[in-house]
């Protein structure tokens, strides 16, 4: 019963990291290559971050992040362009 009580208790003392923007896998980025088609990708990733109207060729993977105990941030993403055919033409990784 004291173990019950006390996990209840001390769970809610856990600072959570703070993410903004996609969650990124690190090993899903590896995954996607060019040819694969916009499905596929974001089936992997999740929705993109910014989808920019005036360019809907061009998606961006972002993730913020900001570390409370080292008090460090990094921003880290992926950039996807597509052809006309919806089939990833290029891939840019940063901050991995």
């Amino acid at each position: 019963m004291l173990i019950c009580i006390c996990l209840t208790l001390f769970t809610g003392c856990i600072k959570q990291k703070i993410h903004q923007g996609n969650v990124i896998d690190e090993d899903s980025i590896w995954i996607i290559q060019e040819g694969d088609t916009r499905f596929t990708i974001e089936s992997e990733l999740g929705t993109p971050a910014i989808k920019d109207p005036a360019h809907p060729e061009r998606s961006l993977y972002i993730d913020y992040f900001y570390d409370e105990e080292t008090k460090e941030k990094y921003t880290r993403g992926v950039e996807v362009v597509y052809d006309e055919a919806w089939r990833a033409i290029s891939i840019r990784r940063f901050g991995f």
